[in-house]
This record gives C-alpha cells, structure tokens and sequence, in this order.
C-alpha cells in the first residue's frame, strides 16, 4: 500500500506543469483567441521569476554565507 501512496503522490506532483498546460489550451479553445491568453501566460511567467530573482537576492543578502554554503547543498 505504501508503495501505490508514494508512486500516487509522486506522479501527482509532477503533474502540476501539465495542469498550466491543459488550462491554457482549453481557454484557447473556449474563447478562440491564443494571443491574448499567450501573452497572459507569458506576463505571468515573467512576474513569477522576478519576484523570485527578488525574494532570492534579499535573501542572500540575509543569511550568512555558511547557511547559504548548507542551503544550496541540500538544494542539489
């Protein structure tokens, strides 16, 4: 049971991205205008890696390099 739990719940998670993908291309669908929902997508995408870079960048400048040093070792 435990093996069907954790293979579920791995497969799930990486469905997430094709759940953008599958919204994108049902409102292109729906609404039959691909450039707006295109240029939507991709405001959002931009938004999203700026706030990160931001969020990224005060952090670095708020922790001490050896908690940096752990932190990207347990990222990789």
């Amino acid at each position: 049971m435990e093996a069907l739990l954790v293979s579920t719940f791995t497969v799930a998670l990486a469905e997430i991205g094709d759940k953008t993908q599958l919204l994108a291309l049902l409102l292109a669908a729906r609404y039959r205008r691909p450039w707006p929902i295109i240029w939507g997508i991709l405001a959002a995408t931009l938004a999203n890696h700026a706030l990160s870079a931001w969020a990224g960048t005060w952090l670095a400048g708020q922790l001490p390099p050896e908690v940096l040093r752990w932190g990207v070792v347990d990222c990789i």
